[in-house]
């Protein structure tokens, strides 16, 4: 299969192309500028996606069977709102529009744990693990971006129906030689309070791709992708009721160190799991 993904240089993106590449796939790589550095699978273009021509003109040159779409301003603090919410939002709904006018079978995109809106401060969701149900309004313009990326794809699928879209919300991704940085977290665990002390190694972004590029599910599917554990050393029940005022609403079966994101709607669709945590290190 040809696959286009966006974003390939980035922090998730460059798992995803060696993923994607490793199991056969011709992979090509839309961005702004190439890492040489890095040494990736398949082939380089230059593509502003804001650039609605651009992004059409790049797509129909490949004609590729499926996007993965990762590409994005990963900044929700430090900068002008309206330029992380342009820039994704544009992005987004370019390359989707282009994708189903090319008439592209898969298209798989980034949303984010932050589309649910529980990273908002003080925030909590009803019962943990939580499903991709769980969603409230968010101030987070980078937060906003991915949800209404969510919505742009909803719509899309109405009108290219012979394409499949996924969603997936990416939880906050940890290449597999930034594991030294949860050191500090265990010292101080309100430094990774906002998602509940969740995470997903990057090497799990990369199969998660290839599961939902590889699947056969139709219409539109959002699905949470975290790793199966916390990244915290004390026991989720504990660090919650501490830090958000007794918190205590535990599904029954849960247990420590169980991830508060569950990720079963992934596995049942596309028989994903992730494999990776930095217990094993």
């Amino acid at each position: 299969m040809r696959v286009v993904v966006t974003g390939g240089t980035g922090r998730a993106g460059q798992w995803v192309v060696r993923e994607l590449a490793s199991a056969g796939h011709e992979v090509v790589n839309f961005d702004l500028a190439a890492r040489p550095d890095l040494e990736l699978p398949g082939t380089f273009c230059r593509v502003d996606l804001t650039d609605a021509g651009k992004v059409y003109d790049a797509l129909f040159q490949f004609r590729p069977d499926g996007v993965c779409h990762l590409a994005a301003n990963p900044s929700p603090s430090g900068q002008a709102q309206v330029d992380v919410f342009d820039n994704n939002v544009i992005s987004a709904h370019n390359l989707m529009q282009a994708a189903g006018d090319a008439g592209v079978q898969r298209v798989v995109y980034a949303s984010s744990e932050m589309a649910t809106g529980l990273l908002t401060d003080g925030v909590v969701p009803e019962q943990i693990p939580f499903t991709e149900d769980e969603r409230r309004p968010s101030p987070n313009a980078y937060a906003l971006s991915k949800y209404l990326s969510e919505v742009i794809a909803d719509t899309l699928s109405l009108r290219y129906r012979d394409t499949a879209w996924v969603g997936l919300r990416i939880n906050n991704v940890i290449p597999p030689d930034e594991y030294g940085k949860f050191e500090a977290e265990w010292a101080d665990p309100s430094i990774s309070k906002a998602n509940f002390w969740s995470y997903i190694d990057a090497r799990d972004v990369g199969t998660a791709y290839r599961a939902a590029l590889e699947g056969t599910s139709t219409g539109h599917e959002v699905c949470l992708i975290a790793a199966a554990d916390t990244r915290a050393k004390r026991g989720l029940k504990e660090l919650m009721a501490e830090h958000y005022d007794g918190y205590d609403r535990f599904a029954a079966d849960y247990e420590d160190p169980r991830s508060a994101f569950d990720c079963s709607r992934m596995r049942e669709l596309f028989g994903w799991t992730p494999s990776h945590s930095w217990r094993d290190r």
